[in-house]
């Protein structure tokens, strides 16, 4: 079985990106956009600015974290600032993840994200925790990698959910997975 080029892609994503770490191999560097009002994506914040944008997120917010390396600490940070003092969950609005790479568990257990859920072409080098969560607008996890285990027990879809062309190397569950809208699970692997 071949593999593709496991090297940094040389052409730059479609947003203000970070750029951290360029070098002659990579001159593209980190790709994660820009948080509002920096040049630096979340995961190269300095610690005061990081700490800042965390602080004025609310439950329900709208974020945009395309192409930025998560680290289990630092999803946990951005979930924690997330959190319904109601629920003790996380909730989001449209959430977007396209590309992004997550090292370390990713839990997003009991989230609810109310509006559209981007995990376009999203790396998961662990485990992807999604039980329980609830996507109340569309889940896009197409072309999305799961390295680890992809769980998705008991979530719901109420919008429409794509999973076509995702790689799952590790387990996939969807034990008691509830879908309303329509569920695209096209040319997926395991």
């Amino acid at each position: 079985m071949s593999h593709p080029n496991s090297g940094p892609s040389l052409t730059p994503p479609d947003w203000l990106h970070c750029g951290h770490g360029t070098t002659p191999e990579d001159p593209v560097g980190c790709r994660g956009i820009h948080v509002p009002g920096h040049t630096a994506c979340l995961a190269h914040l300095a610690d005061p600015d990081r700490d800042t944008y965390l602080a004025s997120l609310a439950p329900g917010t709208d974020i945009d974290h395309r192409g930025t390396p998560f680290t289990e600490p630092l999803l946990d940070a951005l979930l924690n600032s997330l959190r319904d003092p109601a629920t003790r969950h996380p909730r989001l609005g449209n959430a977007r993840f396209e590309s992004a790479t997550f090292t370390g568990d990713a839990r997003f257990m009991w989230a609810t994200f109310t509006g559209t859920a981007r995990f376009t072409s999203a790396t998961f080098t662990d485990g992807a925790g999604f039980e329980s969560a609830t996507f109340m607008g569309d889940a896009w996890f197409g072309s999305a990698t799961f390295m680890g285990g992809a769980w998705f027990g008991s979530a719901t879809f109420m919008g429409d959910a794509w999973f076509g062309s995702a790689t799952f190397t590790g387990d996939a569950r969807f034990e008691s997975a509830t879908f309303t809208g329509y569920a695209g699970f096209g040319s997926a692997t395991r």
